[in-house]
């Protein structure tokens, strides 16, 4: 689903190492959940359908914020195509192109602001927005801070 993020189990086996093989080793006592990114779960459980169940649902926790931040392949492949078209059509047609641009960039950064002010809203932090953009957190902070201002202390 997210690149460089699979779930992975890793095995505890009698003398307490965690393997990592692909497939389950004989005598495993233990399952603990694992991340292709190289995350580990926090703590080992038992080694039965629902031990296994649980580190699953462990590493759900694990991904669940940054499937939230990831955006969805649909979109990501149409983004590629407006830019590889663009780009193209620079050799081209620059004038046209750089109209397109001017066009995007119109409305670009109102859709930015939009996101940025819904990610507050929602309790989202700086480092998260920034995360997102690319960004680190006080570039975002600095960049935005005006258009989502923090929220009143309760």
């Amino acid at each position: 689903m997210v690149p460089g993020h699979a779930n992975l189990i890793g095995f505890r086996l009698p003398d307490g190492t965690l393997s990592t093989a692909a497939t389950q080793p004989a005598g495993t006592v233990g399952y603990r959940a694992r991340c292709s990114c190289g995350w580990v779960g926090t703590g080992d459980y038992p080694a039965a359908d629902e031990g296994r169940w649980m580190a699953t649902s462990e590493w759900g926790g694990h991904i669940r914020p940054i499937l939230a931040a990831t955006p969805p392949d649909w979109l990501l492949n149409r983004s590629d195509t407006l830019r590889d078209n663009v780009a193209e059509l620079a050799t081209t047609w620059p004038l046209q192109a750089l109209g397109i641009l001017a066009e995007v960039e119109r409305w670009q950064r109102p859709l930015i602001e939009r996101a940025v002010v819904a990610a507050r809203e929602a309790g989202l932090s700086w480092a998260e927005i920034g995360n997102a953009l690319g960004i680190s957190r006080q570039s975002a902070h600095e960049r935005f801070r005006n258009v989502a201002p923090a929220k009143p202390s309760t």
